[in-house]
């Protein structure tokens, strides 16, 4: 049973692995780019361990793994076309480097080339692994046309932010930890689906908590980057739902960043604002409560050194959002 690194190191071999064509140059150099600025590989790992643990052939896995991957860094160079993003892991995003036409079109191939890794599995899942994939893929879509959408919608409750969260970020995690299942013998697969839901779900609560609450070290960019860019986080829409009771300076602050009209001076005043009227505290409730979830789920699994190790996976991966 192999440790988290490890899985993280596999990972980042078959990556390194892979071979493309030299033209068209616009279409395979964007993706080499991305695919070569790193990440920690915990979605890829995640699926790693969940084979392991339950049956299966890390080898065989390797291959939905890869998909995984790939298709997470779809998600994040598509993301930042929308989000007109200058910067991915402290490097400039793919668009910026390569142009937008450029981003698009290598971002399609990414979709291509996880389908094509996820069609080498060896798996008696074979077709439900790619039902699975096929619905990911779409509700990930989803939750980002809801993101979208809600940039200019003047109202948004919590449970349609946690909705749209749920479709975005955390169910690339569990589809990880879906095809992760069936890459073995499919045992605990409902178990593990909602471990990852939750665990997903939580870690995002975590990093928009930590973007107003972190140091700018452990953040490793500019703190408040989520009020300056009017982002509708579940900070701000849990600020929003006080709006009518606030004073009118109060008001005054949340207009500029609904507005995307936020500066500097703004990000410390509104984490004092988010504090006094029981933000924070609402961030760190609803973490935990989805934490909460996730451990009910992996409690479902027996006891012994499966269940520890993915315990361990869980609170590794909630430490790094806060």
């Amino acid at each position: 049973m192999k440790k988290l690194e490890d899985l993280q190191e596999l990972i980042s071999q078959s990556v390194d692995k892979l071979t493309f064509p030299v033209h068209p140059a616009e279409l395979y150099e964007p993706i080499s780019y991305i695919l070569s600025i790193g990440g920690k590989r915990m979605r890829p790992a995640l699926l790693l361990m969940a084979c392991d643990l339950f049956g299966g052939n890390i080898d065989d896995a390797l291959s939905p793994a890869l998909a995984i991957e790939v298709f997470h860094n779809f998600t994040l160079m598509h993301d930042d076309i929308m989000d007109n993003a200058a910067t991915r892991r402290g490097l400039p995003t793919v668009h910026v480097q390569f142009g937008t036409n450029a981003a698009i079109l290598s971002g399609d191939v990414l979709i291509a080339l996880a389908q094509e890794s996820l069609s080498k599995m060896g798996s008696s899942f074979a077709s439900r692994m790619i039902a699975e994939f096929a619905n990911g893929f779409r509700m990930v879509c989803e939750g980002q046309a809801l993101d979208k959408e809600y940039e200019t919608r003047e109202n948004i409750s919590v449970a349609e932010y946690l909705a749209m969260i749920d479709l975005k970020t955390a169910k690339v995690l569990e589809l990880a930890g879906v095809l992760g299942a069936l890459s073995g013998t499919g045992e605990y697969l409902e178990e593990i689906r909602s471990l990852a839901h939750h665990l997903g779900l939580a870690f995002q609560i975590g990093d928009d908590l930590l973007d107003l609450t972190a140091t700018h070290a452990e953040l490793g960019k500019t703190i408040g980057g989520d009020i300056l860019e009017g982002k509708r986080t579940f900070l701000f829409v849990t600020a929003m739902e006080t709006y009518d009771q606030l004073t009118e300076t109060d008001r005054a602050l949340l207009d500029r960043i609904r507005n995307r009209a936020a500066n500097p001076d703004d990000v410390g005043t509104a984490r004092l604002l988010f504090d006094r009227i029981g933000v924070l505290s609402s961030a760190q409730r609803a973490k935990k409560d989805q934490t909460v979830l996730a451990k009910n789920a992996l409690g479902a699994i027996p006891a012994g050194v499966a269940r520890d190790r993915l315990d361990a996976f869980s609170d590794y991966l909630l430490e790094r959002a806060g």
